[in-house]
């Protein structure tokens, strides 16, 4: 059920991932993502919105790989950079709070993963294509706790904002429409019974 989840990220990627095999097969984007870390930390320090910004990188490389522990522990110390030097409600911070409800929803931690991703959202619409991706983390926190309404709205706004920024038959926008009628056919389902 974490597919629908875990590829939502929204933003313009080379590949799109729909689903993730623990200890799989993106070692190599894992160590590209580790060594461009490295390069922003010697040349700009720790503490710079760079570095901030190759950490969310690793992040989302280790939870694409399987370990949601490493991405929420990248993704922790990205955002706190970058809450350092842009504040608490900046645009910069929706792409690492959207690694950190991806990942707490990969270890099950449905009310840390429903925060970040409304704390995503709350930042707002400014944030492009991460925040489309906020909506639909949200959405996919609501279906993986069966609150298929609830899912359904949200998935229905993801949809409407990646509508209007990716071109028609874009994988991001029939992956948020294949999880909207995944929901729809579970609420189906639960109102049969």
């Amino acid at each position: 059920m974490l597919g629908f989840l875990l590829a939502a990220h929204g933003a313009p990627r080379h590949r799109v991932e729909t689903s993730v095999t623990p200890g799989g097969g993106n070692t190599g984007e894992i160590a590209s993502a580790r060594e461009a870390l490295r390069q922003a930390t010697a040349a700009l320090g720790e503490d710079h919105p760079v570095t901030a910004f190759m950490l969310r990188n690793l992040a989302l490389a280790m939870q694409e790989g399987g370990y949601p522990n490493y991405a929420e522990h990248y993704a922790q110390q990205s955002l706190a950079i970058l809450q350092r030097h842009f504040g608490a409600s900046d645009v910069s911070l929706v792409p690492a709070l959207n690694v950190l409800a991806e990942a707490s929803v990969a270890q099950a931690r449905y009310d840390e993963a429903r925060k970040f991703a409304m704390r995503a959202i709350a930042i707002g619409p400014d944030a492009g294509a991460h925040y489309a991706t906020a909506l639909h983390n949200l959405a996919a926190v609501f279906h993986s706790e069966g609150k298929f309404q609830n899912a359904a709205e949200y998935y229905q706004q993801a949809l409407a904002v990646r509508e209007k920024l990716f071109p028609p038959g874009h994988p991001y926008i029939k992956m948020t429409r294949a999880a909207l009628e995944q929901v729809e056919r579970s609420a189906k389902v639960t109102a049969r019974r």
